[in-house]
C-alpha cells in the first residue's frame, strides 16, 4: 500500500512500534473519528483574510501556517470575526457529520479490552458530544470516558481567549487516567495537530492517512522538525489498528501460556529430582 504522507516515513504499518496494550487511546476526531468535512483550506485562508486586514494583524509577522497563533496577533474585533468563521465553518461540518468506516467497532473493541477512550478535538466540544452520540447510535459499546473539544475549559482557563496546545492536554489526560504519555496512543489524521502535539507530549502517535488523503501536503506542512513530525505508525483505516492491538492481545495471550507451561515443566522437573536423590531402602526378608 502507497501513501502520500510528506512526513519522511517509508513504511505504512510498523508492527514492532506497537510492542504493548496501550492504557489508553486519544482520539482526534474530524478526519479520525468521523470523515474529515472541514474544509481548513478554506478556514486557514479565510483566517488569513482577517488578519491581513486587521487594523493589528496587517502590521504583525505571524506563523500563517499555525492559526492558533491569529488570535493572539489581531485586535478585539478581528478576534471576533475569527470566531464567528470557526463557528460557521464547525457548523457545516455537523450538519453532514459522517461516522469513519471503522470506528464504532475499534472503540467497542477497546472499552471491551479495558483500554480508556478520550476525544480532543479542535472542534467544538458540544460536536464531540454530538458525534458521541452517533457512535453510541452505532454500537452500544462504543463509549467514551472523557470528551476534550476546543472550548473546554481547563485549570480556570478559558480557551477561547488563548488556545490550549494539545500536547498540555494530554498530558492532562495522561494525569487523570494515572498512566505515563508513553503508555497512551495519540491518533489522529493531521501531522500538526495530532502527531507533532503527540510526540511532543511523549505519547506513541499513530497517522490515519487513507491512500490520496491530501490533508498533510497542504496544512502544518512548515510545522516542527522532522522528528516531532514523524508517527511510530501509519495506518490507512481503523480498522488496521484494530488488527494490530488484537494482535498485541493474542501474542499477551501466548506469552502466558509459555509462562504458565515453563512452570509446569520446572515444577515437574523439580519433582522428579527430589524423588530420584531419596535413598532406595530394601526389606530384607
Amino acid at each position: 500500500m502507497v501513501s502520500t504522507c510528506n512526513c519522511n516515513q517509508q513504511s505504512l504499518v510498523s508492527k514492532d512500534a506497537l510492542t504493548t496494550m496501550p492504557k489508553g487511546v486519544i482520539f482526534d476526531m474530524d478526519g479520525t473519528l468521523i470523515e474529515q468535512n472541514v474544509d481548513l483550506v478554506k478556514l486557514s485562508r479565510d483566517i488569513c483574510e482577517v488578519a491581513d486586514n486587521d487594523v493589528i494583524g496587517k502590521h504583525r509577522e505571524w506563523d500563517r501556517d499555525d492559526l492558533a497563533n491569529a488570535m493572539a496577533n489581531v485586535s478585539i474585533d478581528g478576534q471576533r470575526k475569527i470566531k464567528q468563521i470557526i463557528g460557521e465553518e464547525c457548523q457545516r461540518a455537523l450538519e453532514c457529520m459522517t461516522i469513519q468506516e471503522g470506528g464504532p467497532e475499534l472503540v467497542a473493541f477497546l472499552a471491551q479490552n479495558g483500554v480508556r477512550r478520550a476525544i480532543l478535538t479542535r472542534n467544538y466540544e458540544s460536536n464531540a458530544r454530538h458525534m458521541q452520540r452517533m457512535y453510541l447510535d452505532a454500537n452500544n459499546d462504543a463509549t467514551f470516558d472523557l470528551v476534550i473539544g476546543r472550548d473546554t475549559h481547563y485549570n480556570g482557563i478559558d480557551p477561547l481567549e488563548g488556545e490550549i496546545s494539545k500536547s498540555e492536554r494530554i498530558l492532562y489526560i495522561c494525569e487523570l487516567w494515572g498512566c505515563s504519555p508513553s503508555e497512551v496512543i495519540m491518533l489522529g489524521d493531521s501531522i500538526k495537530d495530532d502527531i507533532l502535539e503527540g510526540n511532543r507530549a511523549g505519547a506513541s502517535t499513530v497517522l490515519l492517512e487513507p491512500e490520496g488523503y491530501l490533508l498533510n501536503n497542504v496544512y502544518g506542512t512548515n510545522s516542527g522538525n522532522s522528528m516531532e513530525r514523524k508517527p511510530n505508525v501509519r495506518i490507512e483505516s481503523l480498522l488496521e489498528l484494530r488488527l494490530l492491538l488484537e494482535e498485541q492481545i493474542a501474542r499477551r495471550s501466548l506469552d502466558c501460556w509459555e509462562s504458565t507451561i515453563r512452570a509446569l515443566e520446572m515444577e515437574i522437573d523439580s519433582s522428579i529430582s527430589s524423588q530420584s536423590s531419596e535413598p532406595i531402602t530394601t526389606v530384607e526378608s
